[in-house]
């Protein structure tokens, strides 16, 4: 009997304790009073006025206290519907929430977020809100002061349906962090709108400029919203369009784009990205993969891979963003399907077969009209097994204008479709034109070289080419036209090639053809008067 009333006692004394504990905890973290304090500390360390509903109190699984309502700046860019704050309980018993972990519930943030780079707090979660240097109160004074709580360090965070809006997008989930020797660490993170969700994990070391190192992977990646995110999570309304590596003209340094390019914090992550499927605006690309890093000059990518239009891209691609975005690529293509690719640029079926190349450009705007027109810089193309629509009028001219009337038959079968087996050519892009002096056409039945210009919103060309029918089709012409048109026994023939890509307009300049057969028909009548004058030398020997 005594043991059972012992450790009926000891129960007795375990649940008064409890109890004592819980009404003692709810005294020290429940109340207006306490609510005040708090509002007041995380005032002064965020810089922003800060709002709490109500405030309540817990002791298991541990201490925790509850507000209810919180709302951060005026008007309020941080709403929170309930913030958990756990601490140990030896902390406690001197009024200080130390090592706390923090758990977020149905939080909603509007970036960029109200920290004050200047607020004693913008170091972070980590730090006292009371200054170091400060001067130590008086005795009467720091009795009078003490606060009712106060809250010295958070250790983990723990967001749980947090919406986190920017610049019209809003990226809803969780995450688990952990601030660690002054900087936050994801541990992870998974945020999504709609369908697209993006997992991050690493650490950033300064909230207010936020520098560190990031793991992003994703099915589906949108890459210029990831890089307004990060600048509106830095504080400024875009990054700066002040890349050196872009063109000139994308590149504001002075006025007021300058101005806010030198007022904006110094925002640098590193970042290693994987995405299934990612965007750049209107353009879609499979299996991005690169290494990246946003600064106040914007988002570079070096190096980045991935899969357009059929095919390969490697190299690196920078990017800004201002009112209107601005980038510059510079990688090498394989196997690109060029008829994808000008579908996408707006001019569908004109022109197919595989490319391979180089393209250094740089450009404004994300959609295709706005990179056609302004792109800038120099591209290099060899494309095989594809066709051009409308060249196919080259041949027919030519054989049919010109050939023996018994050679009509190999006409009627020869390809129309302007089908080759080889395109290439290097061109200069600047003012919406591309000009190229090295144009190169070449199939079984005709070959072209060309110079001249295409303007690329209209895709109209204007060039000036020599046309040669092949070895072939030269030796089916009449004798004549072998005479005085060839061109290293081939016939040769100098024609214009205008109009939009669709439709193709191709003329032969007779003027010129007129010239090059008397050039030839006084060639050959030299070299026959030569002869002649050496068989009579020879003769009269």
């Amino acid at each position: 009997m005594k043991l059972k009333a012992v450790l009926i006692a000891v129960v007795v004394v375990g649940v008064g304790l409890a109890g004592g504990v819980a009404l003692w905890a709810r005294s020290a973290l429940a109340g207006d009073a306490v609510r005040d304090a708090l509002a007041r500390q995380l005032s002064d360390a965020l810089g922003e006025p800060v709002r709490i509903g109500t405030a309540s109190a817990s002791v298991f699984p541990r201490v925790t206290m509850t507000l209810s309502d919180v709302a951060i700046g005026e008007p309020a860019r941080v709403t929170v519907g309930r913030l958990r704050v756990g601490t140990a309980l030896g902390a406690l018993l001197s009024r200080r929430i130390e090592h706390a972990d923090l758990v977020l519930e149905g939080a909603r943030l509007e970036l960029p977020l109200p920290v004050a780079a200047g607020a004693p707090g913008a170091a972070g979660p980590g730090a006292s809100p009371t200054s170091p240097g400060a001067a130590p109160a008086s005795a009467g004074t720091a009795a009078a002061a003490a606060p009712v709580v106060e809250l010295v360090s958070v250790d983990e965070i723990r967001l749980a349906d947090v919406a986190i809006v920017s610049g019209g997008r809003t990226l809803s989930g969780d995450a688990d962090l952990v601030w660690d020797g002054g900087a936050l660490a994801i541990r992870r993170a998974e945020l999504g709108a709609g369908d697209a969700v993006v997992t991050v994990a690493g650490r950033i070391a300064n909230l207010a400029s936020p520098t560190g190192q990031l793991e992003i992977v994703a099915d589906d990646l949108d890459v210029l919203g990831l890089v307004a995110f990060f600048s509106d999570f830095s504080g400024g309304a875009g990054l700066a369009a002040d890349d050196p590596s872009l063109p000139a003209p994308a590149r504001p340094t002075t006025g007021a784009a300058g101005a806010a390019s030198a007022a904006r914090p110094g925002i640098d992550l590193a970042m290693a990205i994987e995405a299934g499927r990612a965007r750049f605006g209107d353009l879609v690309i499979e299996k991005l993969s690169g290494r990246a890093r946003v600064t106040p000059a914007g988002l570079r990518l070096d190096p980045v891979r991935f899969g357009a239009f059929g095919g390969t891209t490697e190299g690196r691609v920078a990017f800004t963003l201002g009112e209107t975005p601005t980038f510059h690529l510079t990688a090498d293509l394989t196997g690109v399907d060029v008829a994808a690719a000008m579908a996408f640029a707006g001019s569908p079926d004109t022109v197919s077969g595989r490319a391979s190349g180089r393209l250094d450009v740089g450009g404004r705007g994300m959609s295709a009209d706005e990179a056609v027109r302004t792109a800038r810089g120099t591209v290099r193309l060899d494309v095989v097994d594809g066709a051009v629509k409308g060249l196919g009028l080259v041949r027919t001219v030519v054989l049919a204008g010109s050939m023996r009337a018994d050679s009509q038959a190999q006409v009627a079968t020869a390809a129309s479709d302007g089908s080759f087996s080889r395109l290439g050519l290097t061109a200069e892009l600047a003012d919406g034109v591309a000009r190229t002096s090295d144009l190169l056409f070449e199939s079984p039945d005709v070959s072209m070289g060309a110079t001249g210009t295409i303007d690329l919103p209209t895709t109209r060309a204007d060039l000036t080419a020599l046309v040669q029918l092949s070895a072939d089709l030269s030796k089916s012409a009449g004798r004549d036209l072998v005479r005085y048109t060839q061109q290293d026994g081939r016939v040769t023939l100098p024609a214009t090639v205008t109009g939009p890509v669709d439709s193709l307009s191709v003329r032969v300049d007779m003027a010129d053809a007129a010239r090059r057969a008397m050039t030839n028909r006084a060639t050959e009548e030299a070299k026959k008067a030569l002869a002649r004058g050496l068989a009579r030398i020879i003769k009269k020997k």
